[in-house]
């Protein structure tokens, strides 16, 4: 039980208004919100990658764990040469190792070639393709055709499709 400190009225926890003087009971109880830690990243441009990027074969095989929250789902694929990104689609012949179709990859805004991720001299590299609705990592935009490092455990956004990546 509260209490009303216009009238003294008693009333249950988490009523709005008091029921005797109409006064509104969750005034004090107001907090203020914290700022999200990336909310600000989303209109920054991402840093520069590194000048000296060369795209190379892989060293041997590297098995990335793909989670995509709101499904559940997790996929494992084995890098060799590249992972495409996008979405498969009967009347093309493409088929992304990384196939988001299942994932509301339509809906969500993935494109049929989205984004690629393969293997530099400075480890993995994630690559927007163009895509119509752009490809977000740990919440800043990338711009199309440059590369950028991956690290695991990073956030990227194909469109507005949410994917987690894992890998040693």
């Amino acid at each position: 039980m509260i209490q009303c400190k216009e009238c003294g009225a008693t009333q249950y926890e988490g009523a709005l208004f008091c029921s005797e003087c109409g006064r509104f009971l969750m005034e004090d109880s107001h907090k203020a919100t914290d700022v999200l830690p990336f909310s600000d990243y989303g209109h920054r441009p991402p840093p520069p990658p590194p000048d000296d990027f060369k795209l190379e074969t892989t060293p041997g095989i590297k098995t990335i764990t793909f989670v995509i929250p709101h499904s559940r789902h997790r996929h494992m694929l084995e890098l060799s040469g590249q992972i495409r990104v996008g979405r498969s689609g009967s009347e093309t012949d493409d088929f992304p190792e990384l196939d988001l179709t299942d994932e509301d990859g339509a809906e969500l805004g993935v494109s049929r070639l989205h984004a690629t991720i393969q293997w530099s001299n400075h480890g993995l590299v994630l690559m927007d393709l163009e895509s119509t609705n752009g490809t977000m990592l740990n919440n800043y935009r990338l711009p199309a055709k440059r590369p950028y490092p991956l690290h695991s455990g990073d956030e990227i956004r194909f469109g507005d499709l949410l994917v987690h990546v894992f890998f040693d």
